[in-house]
């Protein structure tokens, strides 16, 4: 390599067309390099007399390569080739872009475009692309980046394609080299306008939950003004209505700043279904602030202005003019609009704290229920056995006060007028018969308690 003025840059992408030879070590659904390359590696082994010597796979692709110079460009082959011969790569690195990587490596001149430039970019950071060979030359992270900085950081329209580029390349793109951040950067700075935004509207939607939420992380930290923002993020959760959870709907939502709204927006945020109550509740929140913010001055201003009309007035002693009086006359009706709105905003805030209470006591009270369900599951096999045991003690000890009783009065029975008789002391007591038809009725009364303890010690216990 030559250095940083050997690369060529150009605004097109011009493809090549290669063709493919089926490897005859490998499955037929993997191919061999293409024949640039091929041709760049048997010009090199016929220079130096030395025969590939490492196999590289890359997405199905084989790479018959030799070992010098790729580990003098790249520390993290160098690392992977030390003991190995043949290596997958892992990381999210296309064919194509792997093919170009090795054109460099060999000494190859290539092209960078507002197209390759972020896979080349991303693959130089992965694979530690910071060797030189001599002083005068550059490694390729040098080289991608100087292009970047020449050429995209300046220009909306090469911003807006090296963007699409990187939500291809998520999360890689922006986590290596914050490239995606840096293209947002660049939109915002040279006037990004919500139409521009339509144009990328697209792109973003497609993406899953988790890379929408670095495009967005992006935005955040970037954008000046969160209204492009917030209409992605809008349209984003529209589109995956029912497809994604109320977590990841708030976790989108807390990159936007409602600060940086416009108050068209802002107003827009309050009153829009589909954001999370948590998010709304901040919209509406700050909105309030601002009201307040606008009604405290306004009100001063209409107090300076009628207390220099009403010096105005002493000074000359002139009447007070029509147009004073229009003025005073707008400054109260524009008070008197925002505090409507004031309290309007105040009243929608105090139904969704009612709302929020409301939810909050159905909450509550459905996990007390669900705890003094699992103390009712664990308790309930260790408090049958002791309920049952009570229940049977105290069917015993009736049992023997009943048969203490009938066995007394059989044994010893007390004549009338005596002490213990039933008309001693003017009381006067009915007699049980100790029938046999009263024992009977007794002692089933005494089984059917016990049964009915039983099963209902039983079904408490289920």
């Amino acid at each position: 390599m030559r250095g940083w003025k050997d690369v060529s840059l150009v605004d097109t992408i011009y493809e090549e067309e290669y063709e493919f030879s089926s490897s005859p070590s490998l499955s037929p659904s993997i191919s061999s390099p293409p024949t640039p390359l091929h041709s760049r590696v048997e010009s090199w082994s016929m220079a130096t007399g030395r025969k590939t010597d490492v196999l590289i796979y890359v997405q199905g692709t084989c790479f018959h390569l030799h070992k010098d110079p790729l580990i003098s460009r790249s520390s993290y082959l160098k690392r992977q080739l030390t003991e190995l011969s043949e290596i997958t790569l892992p990381l999210n690195i296309t064919a194509e872009t792997f093919s170009l990587i090795a054109h460099f490596c060999y000494g190859t001149q290539i092209v960078l475009t507002p197209f390759n430039v972020t896979a080349l970019r991303t693959a130089a950071e992965l694979l530690g692309m910071t060797a030189t060979k001599g002083q005068h030359d550059d490694n390729l992270k040098q080289i991608t980046e100087t292009y970047f900085r020449r050429l995209i950081a300046s220009n909306r329209e090469l911003a807006q394609i090296v963007f699409r580029s990187c939500l291809q390349l998520l999360p890689e793109a922006e986590t290596t080299a914050c490239l995606l951040s840096r293209c947002v950067e660049v939109l915002d700075l040279t006037g990004f306008d919500d139409e521009e935004v339509d144009g990328i509207l697209d792109d973003v939607i497609g993406l899953r939950a988790e890379e929408f939420e670095i495009v967005a992380e992006a935005m955040q930290r970037r954008f000046s003004n969160h209204d492009g923002l917030y209409r992605i993020v809008d349209l984003y959760i529209q589109q995956h209505n029912g497809k994604i959870t109320e977590e990841q709907k708030i976790e989108m939502c807390n990159f936007i700043d409602c600060d940086k709204l416009s108050p068209q927006l802002l107003i827009h945020a309050v009153q829009n279904p589909r954001l999370p109550l948590r998010f709304i509740v901040r919209a509406m929140l700050i909105e309030q602030l601002n009201t307040r913010r606008a009604i405290f001055t306004t009100s001063t201003a209409a107090a300076a202005t009628k207390h220099h009309a009403r010096q105005h007035q002493s000074d000359d002693k002139e009447p007070t003019t029509l147009g004073s009086i229009l003025q005073r006359d707008a400054a109260k009706r524009e008070a008197a609009q925002l505090k409507a709105e004031m309290d309007s905003t105040g009243s929608r805030i105090k139904i969704l704290e009612k709302e929020l209470a409301g939810m909050k006591k159905i909450l509550q009270k459905s996990e007390n229920e669900r705890i003094l369900m699992e103390k009712k599951l664990f308790l309930g096999s260790e408090k049958e056995s002791s309920i049952i045991t009570r229940e049977e003690r105290s069917v015993m000890e009736s049992s023997r006060s009943a048969s203490f009783h009938y066995g007394s009065r059989d044994a010893n029975k007390i004549e009338k007028g005596e002490r213990g008789s039933t008309s001693f002391a003017g009381l006067r007591v009915a007699k049980n018969e100790d029938s046999p038809r009263t024992k009977k009725n007794t002692g089933m009364g005494w089984i059917s308690r016990l049964k009915s303890t039983l099963w209902s010690s039983k079904s408490a216990s289920k």
